[in-house]
């Protein structure tokens, strides 16, 4: 956990930046949704309920990128993709030696995907405040 705090405070710049841009995107989500429907709170809910869980979702899926979650099936296409495409002949490594080299790269990550959280759970928030809103009006 210090390692990862550590990270994000010496890419405080990249998070902020990531933080910003999720918060963008999560925002035009929402206005999508308010501005193309009929311009309610229900549709205010729904778009921010909509932003919230493709923010975090995301966040998510980043998250389990970083674990290695998916280092299978990048493996597996860059041996397809050295199978067809390579002109010389293949020097496949193994599959344990690209993981390492992968875990490796990660310690040195910016832990993006906590910005990206971060940003879902604020949008939440907002969520759960337009959900009071819509029910108090009721």
């Amino acid at each position: 956990m210090k390692r990862a705090f550590a990270q994000v405070k010496k890419y405080w710049l990249i998070n902020l930046i990531t933080l910003l841009i999720s918060l963008i995107v999560g925002g035009a989500i929402f206005c999508l949704m308010f501005f193309l429907r009929d311009k309610t709170i229900v549709a205010a809910v729904d778009g921010s309920a909509l932003a919230t869980v493709i923010v975090l979702f995301l966040g998510l899926l980043l998250w389990m990128h970083h674990l290695g979650a998916f280092d299978t099936f990048a493996f597996g296409f860059k041996q397809l993709g050295s199978m067809l495409f390579a002109k010389e002949p293949r020097r496949d490594g193994k599959y344990q030696e690209y993981r390492e080299q992968k875990r490796i790269k990660r310690a040195n990550s910016s832990y993006n995907f906590l910005a990206i959280i971060v940003a879902g759970l604020l949008l939440s928030i907002s969520l759960i405040i337009l959900e009071v809103i819509y029910r108090t009006t009721i």
